[in-house]
């Protein structure tokens, strides 16, 4: 496709040489006929090889290649990718294989993949997806268009026990998992039933896969929890938060809507609404960095310690071989 003809079927802005497109590539491997996109000035010298770039606003001037200016690069070199018919995982229809309680509900156009198991009374709106594996236990309620992954699992008995005369005694979970509209949930992530109530997903949010999610935890809308990540029991995440890979919840934590969590942070104490938080245990980001930023000098400065000290014992013997001297 001529570089115009993408333009004008994406309604984007078309800057250059109208070149011809055969494909769409990462800017790592992009060739002389491909189209790739690039959002930051320091990765432009990575897109030379490419026909063409697809770029952000701020960077339009940035270079002379041909080019489609769009606020959301990565999104329209997916669209671009379609435009050229290239496969996307989809399933359609329910497969034989699917094993589906009578109970259930199922809305108009859901999809649903080999060997997923759908308990009793479940209910899921219309134009989900439930991909190969996937488990949703019973009374569990999905929204419309949901993507739900391999092997995920919704609606487990969630982690909750009791030491009984000397025995742990498992603590019975009445409750379901609900999820809004819109939502994607990865491969092998684990949503656990709630003791009482729900455990609740919010519209539009975005897990990753290998995320576990305890009971009782309320996830806003548009939260993106990335891999790895575990929130336990009855944790509250405000809308539009971010926890990035690894992050982890002890119980009963609220993150405040829009905070961002960074990967690897341990949440003991409630996050503040907006605030960025890193580090194990987690505070503000700034204060993080500067105490790793002393972590980092210390090695140096026991150095320095360890000379003056050397230094000092010196001194000290001189001044007092003086003293014996007077």
């Amino acid at each position: 496709m001529k570089l115009s003809a993408i333009a004008q079927a994406l309604a984007l802005t078309h800057l250059g040489a109208d070149v011809t497109i055969a494909g769409v590539a990462p800017v790592e491997s992009a060739g002389a006929d491909d189209l790739t996109y690039v959002t930051k000035k320091n990765l432009l010298s990575r897109g030379e090889r490419a026909a063409a770039l697809l770029l952000p606003p701020e960077l339009a001037e940035a270079s002379a290649k041909p080019r489609l200016i769009t606020s959301h690069p990565a999104v329209d070199l997916g669209r671009v990718g379609r435009l050229f018919s290239l496969p996307e995982l989809t399933l359609r229809g329910i497969h034989p294989s699917a094993v589906i309680d009578p109970s259930a509900t199922l809305g108009e156009g859901v999809a649903v993949g080999p060997l997923a198991v759908i308990g009793p009374e479940v209910i899921i709106g219309a134009g989900s997806v439930i991909h190969a594996g996937a488990v949703i236990h019973a009374r569990c309620r999905v929204g419309a268009r949901c993507l739900i992954h391999s092997q995920a699992v919704i609606g487990s008995t969630g982690f909750g026990f009791e030491f009984v005369a000397g025995r742990h005694e498992r603590i019975a979970h009445f409750g379901i998992v609900e999820i809004e509209d819109d939502v994607e949930i990865g491969a092998g992530t684990t949503i656990d039933r709630a003791r009482f109530g729900a455990t609740r997903i919010g519209a539009g949010s975005r897990i990753d896969n290998l995320v576990q999610i305890a009971h009782n935890v309320q996830v806003g809308r548009q939260v993106v929890i990335v891999s790895q990540v575990g929130i336990a029991g009855s944790c509250h995440i405000g809308d539009g938060v971010v926890l990035a890979g690894q992050a982890g919840l002890v119980p009963h934590v609220t993150v405040g809507a829009g905070a961002r969590v960074g990967a690897s942070t341990g949440v003991a104490t409630d996050v503040p609404a907006g605030s960025v938080w890193s580090g194990w245990w987690g505070k503000e980001h700034r204060q993080s960095m500067a105490e790793i930023s002393c972590l980092r000098a210390l090695p140096e400065f026991m150095k320095q310690v360890k000379a003056f000290m050397k230094k000092w014992e010196g001194l000290s013997a001189g001044l007092g071989e003086g003293s014996q001297g007077r």
